[in-house]
């Protein structure tokens, strides 16, 4: 069975503005892909390994070309986990409000645990190759103000379309409701709108 990863990097719950509009896009989807598996990561709920030292030091032996070994294989275990979990989806959606004109940080962690050498990425004559090609991603975010004309303080979109591009993920649609913080008319507004972007979606 096909698998749809929902990445989710709200700790607002039910309180959430993102996951409001992401629930329409997954009712839409499994009304239309009934034999599609829904498979939810909750990153404030999810204990993600630390990058400690000794991680790290796993990271840039495999930048080396050179394989784990003993202690440093076993402690790479969890991580390789989660790295298989996300390449072995068929399709993903991320669900993460706009903090600070970026990302959350659970997301964050997340994306540097995942984007490792030789499982999401290598080098083919020096130059970095993706290997997640031909997988969809629909991110979903409000975010408390508008960027219509302060594209520069937006840092949420630039970043997550580069670190996934950067894997081999070019196929990206966004769906942002904005201006959350500026007013009910403008909020509900941007909120039905992007609830109609999501649901056409559905067949994208």
């Amino acid at each position: 069975m096909k698998r749809l990863l929902h990445i989710i990097a709200t700790p607002r719950e039910d309180q959430s503005r993102t996951l409001e509009i992401s629930q329409v896009f997954l009712d839409a989807f499994i009304k239309h892909h009934p034999d599609w598996v829904i498979d939810q990561l909750n990153l404030s709920k999810e204990e993600l390994p630390n990058l400690s030292q000794k991680n790290v030091s796993g990271k840039y032996m495999l930048l080396d070309g050179k394989d784990l070994f003993g202690s440093l294989k076993e402690t790479w275990a969890e991580i390789v986990q989660h790295i298989e979990r996300f390449k072995t989806a068929d399709r993903f959606l991320i669900s993460t409000p706009m903090w600070n004109f970026s990302i959350p940080y659970m997301l964050k962690q997340y994306i540097d645990l995942i984007v490792q050498p030789r499982y999401l990425f290598h080098y083919v004559d020096d130059q970095p190759e993706g290997l997640i090609k031909g997988k969809k991603m629909l991110v979903i975010t409000s975010r408390g103000g508008q960027y219509g004309n302060a594209q520069a303080l937006d840092n949420q979109e630039p970043y997550l379309r580069t670190i996934f591009g950067f894997v081999g993920i070019t196929d990206i649609t966004f769906v942002k409701a904005d201006g959350m913080d500026m007013g009910e008319e403008i909020r509900n507004e941007a909120l039905s709108t992007a609830k109609k972007q999501a649901q056409v979606l559905t067949n994208a």
